[in-house]
């Protein structure tokens, strides 16, 4: 028994017995001596219902998601060469592969007899993003054993460049002739205001980056607190289910008790009957 066999089977298994399961894993681990495996099979996460539905859509269908992955790959490749031409294609093939896979993601939860909702959706589709914006997000997507939806690196300016239109190649100015330069001081100041446009696109750009790392920082803390939050209400759970399983043993002992002590009263009565009339056996003879 290993780490990496015990977490395929759980976040293969039911969500629901996640943690039950876990925990006997830890067990078995312990009691066979090996406490640090059973202290790295604890920490494994219950994963959030979205995590669960996205594990299942890569077990069901892994040739989609290599897919994916792939185009990723192309697409990083096209950005890095700047073909702008292929940077296009690429990300259309990306909206419709992502939508496809959506698609299949509402198939296996219809399987599963899950809701998906619009929440699940939007944390799906985070995730399917994430693989194509990065090879570390592909891998983890791939081993189905995500506990929480993944995010898109936003300091991945590729990403951004891949989902809008790609810049069309701009061709150096002329050089102008020595009579214009008298119109030099009109060209400083346009380049100055342009340059000072970008600036402020770059600094707003930045403000966005850094909103969204905190949104999504924010997100995944708050989906860990959940998990967290569960898998102590379903320990709660089974801890009540055992207490009443004791209960009603105790119930059922003291019953006993008391159907024991009203037989040895009858008995005793009996006795003490009896002990009389032999008592008055033995005066009568006298």
């Amino acid at each position: 028994m290993d780490l990496d066999s015990i977490a395929a089977e759980l976040y293969a298994g039911s969500r629901e017995e996640f943690t039950g399961r876990r925990n006997e894993l830890a067990a078995e681990a312990r009691k066979a001596g090996d406490r640090d495996l059973a202290a790295r099979v604890k920490e494994l996460r219950k994963p959030t219902s979205a995590a669960w539905l996205t594990n299942r859509l890569v077990t069901a269908h892994p040739d989609e998601v290599e897919e994916l992955t792939e185009l990723g790959g192309s697409l990083r490749q096209a950005h890095r060469d700047l073909a702008s031409d292929d940077i296009r294609e690429l990300s259309h093939r990306r909206r419709e592969q992502i939508n496809h896979m959506l698609g299949l993601a509402r198939e296996v939860a219809r399987s599963e007899g899950v809701a998906m909702s619009e929440s699940i959706t939007r944390e799906i589709e985070s995730s399917l993003e994430a693989a194509v914006a990065g090879e570390e997000a592909a891998a983890q997507l791939a081993a189905a054993q995500l506990s929480t939806a993944l995010t898109p690196d936003m300091t991945d300016m590729w990403l951004m460049a891949a989902t809008a239109s790609p810049p069309k190649d701009r061709e150096k100015p002329k050089p102008k002739p020595e009579k214009k330069s008298k119109k030099a001081p009109v060209h400083d100041e346009l380049a100055a205001k342009r340059a000072e446009a970008e600036r402020r696109r770059q600094e707003e750009r930045r403000h966005a980056e850094e909103r969204a790392k905190r949104t999504a920082a924010e997100r995944d803390a708050a989906e860990r607190e959940l998990a967290e939050l569960e898998e102590e209400a379903e320990e709660l759970g089974t801890r009540v289910e055992n207490l009443e399983i004791e209960l009603a043993k105790l119930k059922q002992k003291h019953r006993e008790v008391r159907k024991a002590a009203a037989a040895a009263e009858k008995a005793l009565e009996k006795a003490t009957s009896a002990a009389g009339a032999a008592d008055r056996a033995l005066s009568s003879l006298r």
